[in-house]
């Protein structure tokens, strides 16, 4: 035994040199030799990943907004220098996946200044991919990512709604209305949601010039970035400032699915897409964030030529139990316009007579009024108050201010509280409107002269079609184009094309004034000369008044004063300009029937010198949301035509 002991420690005396040489070798090559552990590991990851195909699944191209082009090639829509790795990650998502997964084995110790780990610069792609990849922390260790952290900490979400703010057609960028998210966090009571936060995607504008504003938006000139803020600023600008209804629609998702939702975000933030009005804006990059969250849904692969904010909202309800509630939030005006329609005659009187001179509330017609009725009276008030305070701040414009603290202690003197009733729908859910793009067949005759016409249009909404899910008394117009074929002529004609046709029709209030207007340009065919249906460039501009006993009166009548000009060499000087008037009725006798009276007056004093007045009757009636008939009647001068057409809405 004590021979064996003797022996043992022989052999370590006997190799104690050796051994500590390689203890001190390997000591100093330690990071080597674990740098290429981590190398290999890293190449495993990527070998595993190519063997599963991740680059080719939808995830991956959602998580990197890639889309095939016509061709079959991918590339992805984000356009920030930083959001791809690979240097061709833009077009190869192999690439971008094998380049992602190396730069997550980054030393902490790399870095630069404030610079932020991969892992949490993209923290959604590491989720997916550690679980796809049953990635190991012992050999990739996961970053401790504090701002991160401490931002999906503050969030908190419960939910996430999605926020329709309906139109407003004096803003070109509003006219189709607006989507936006808001993440609902986890506070209690109904109140608290305004202090939940707000996700919008928009254009960062650097222009206020109206052309450049259109150029650009129209060819992706703008840089599109998220942005997060408090909802209550939205509400602020949409619903009480621009008097908006806003429409939200409370979405079923998982707590998993929402937090992937907030990390992509995250992934989003510093980075931008190109901004195209038409293809790339609010609502279709919103609409691929959701879809990040829940890649069962396939809501931007709907749209390939244009993406207008109620199409967005109509394709996120065609999917069964994705909404889980639907809520009206009433702009400003229209609460008190709900108020106003609980009016009495003499209550009306009296409250225009506040507005105009506010102390009245001291004379004896408003303290002959029963408490309930002032309580009302004097709601709706605070209400115009408060529109008209907000306005004169937004203008710097301290004129148009209202003082209502003496009402607002005139009312809390009454000690009465209104059990009001459910809110006006002064605006109808996007959803349940006609489709934008619409198809028009249609056979008629023009003095005698039979012709078949064909129509085409991608948006949007015309004043005879059926406006619910529309704004009333509104028409947008965009690429609207007429062929006509004239059969004893044998030959195909265009009938007109409307680059643009704007028309809103804003029921006169005599609190604010607003005035109707309409504005178009593009090709029309002269018809008040025989110059064999040639064509004119044509503009024209109007400004007059709507008058609606009710908003939802199915009555409507309204006039315009116009300025037309026309261009063609079929024209005496080759142009034609000059002004007249226009005066139209709608009466609407049930809600799939619409009967619209036209006459307009049009007297050119410069260029080709003419004059000609021109009476139509048109009807619609609608046998289903996205198909309707119409009978169009019209005579100029003493030419008469008709026309019975098919139009098929999707």
């Amino acid at each position: 035994m004590p021979f064996l002991r003797f022996r043992k420690y022989a052999l370590l005396h006997d190799y104690f040199p050796a051994a500590f040489i390689l203890f001190i070798f390997f000591m100093i090559h330690a990071p080597i030799y674990a740098a290429g552990s981590q190398g290999d590991y890293a190449q495993t990851l990527i070998e595993q990943a190519k063997k599963k195909g991740l680059a080719e699944t939808r995830v991956w191209h959602l998580l990197l907004h890639y889309k095939k082009d016509l061709f079959g090639n991918v590339e992805g829509q984000e356009d920030g220098p930083d959001f791809y790795n690979a240097p061709e990650g833009k077009t190869n998502p192999e690439a971008e996946l094998a380049e992602t997964l190396k730069s997550f084995f980054l030393p902490s110790e790399d870095l630069k200044g404030d610079e932020e780990h991969p892992q949490c610069n993209f923290p959604a792609r590491y989720k997916w991919l550690k679980h796809e990849l049953s990635i190991d922390s012992q050999q990739l260790p996961e970053q401790h990512c504090p701002r991160l952290e401490d931002w999906l900490k503050s969030l908190n979400p419960k939910s996430i709604t999605l926020v329709f703010s309906a139109f407003y057609m004096n803003n070109p960028a509003s006219m189709f209305g607006h989507t936006l998210l808001r993440i609902d966090t986890k506070r209690e009571g109904p109140t608290q949601k305004l202090l939940n936060y707000g996700v919008n995607y928009a254009a960062t504008l650097d222009t206020d010039n109206s052309f450049l504003y259109v150029f650009k938006g129209l060819f992706g000139l703008f840089k599109g970035e998220f942005s997060l803020f408090p909802y209550y600023t939205k509400v602020q600008t949409y619903s009480n400032m621009e008097s908006r209804d806003l429409w939200e629609y409370e979405l079923n998702f998982t707590d998993d699915q929402m937090d992937t939702f907030l990390r992509h975000l995250w992934e989003l933030g510093g980075n931008y897409f190109d901004y195209y009005y038409f293809q790339e804006n609010c609502s279709y990059h919103i609409l691929s964030l959701l879809e990040v969250a829940d890649p069962d849904l396939y809501l931007t692969d709907q749209f390939w030529f244009h993406v207008i904010p109620s199409d967005t909202v109509k394709a996120f309800t065609d999917y069964e139990d994705i909404v889980s509630n639907k809520i009206y939030r009433p702009s400003l005006l229209s609460q008190m316009n709900h108020k106003r329609r609980q009016f009495s005659k003499q209550q009306e009187e009296i409250f225009r007579q506040i507005v105009a001179e506010p102390t009245s509330i001291e004379d004896v017609a408003f303290q002959a009024l029963k408490v309930p009725e002032k309580a009302l009276v004097l709601d709706a008030f605070l209400d115009y108050a408060q529109y008209q305070n907000m306005k004169s701040k937004k203008k710097n414009d301290e004129s148009i201010a209202v003082n209502n603290r003496p009402h607002l202690l005139a009312r809390s003197k009454l000690r009465y509280k209104r059990n009001d009733s459910r809110p006006t729908e002064f605006s109808t859910r996007p959803e349940l409107g006609h489709g934008s793009d619409r198809l028009k067949i249609g056979f008629g005759q023009h003095e005698g002269e039979a012709f078949e016409e064909f129509s085409i249009r991608p948006a949007y909404h015309d004043l005879l079609a059926k406006d619910i899910g529309f704004g009333k008394g509104s028409q947008i117009l965009f690429l609207d184009i007429t062929a006509r074929h004239y059969n004893d002529l044998n030959q195909t004609k265009l009938e007109r094309l409307d680059l643009i046709s704007i028309v809103s029709l804003t029921p006169y209030d005599p609190l604010f004034k607003k005035k109707s207007w309409h504005f178009s340009i593009g090709v029309d065919t002269i018809k008040d000369f025989n110059c064999n249906f040639c064509n004119s460039f044509k503009t024209s501009y109007g400004i007059g008044f709507n008058h609606k006993s009710d908003f939802f009166s199915n009555f409507t009548a309204y006039i315009f004063a116009d300025l037309e000009l026309e261009l063609t060499r079929q024209l005496e000087s080759d142009y034609r300009t000059g002004g007249g008037g226009t005066i139209g009725l709608f009466y609407d006798p049930w809600e799939d029937w619409r009967i619209q009276l036209l006459g307009k007056y049009i007297d050119f004093p410069l260029g080709h010198e003419s004059r000609y007045a021109t009476f139509s009757l048109n009807q619609r009636y609608a046998f289903a949301q996205d198909f309707e008939l119409r009978l169009e009647v019209s005579r100029i001068k003493k030419s008469d035509e008709g026309l019975f057409s098919l139009n098929f809405y999707f």
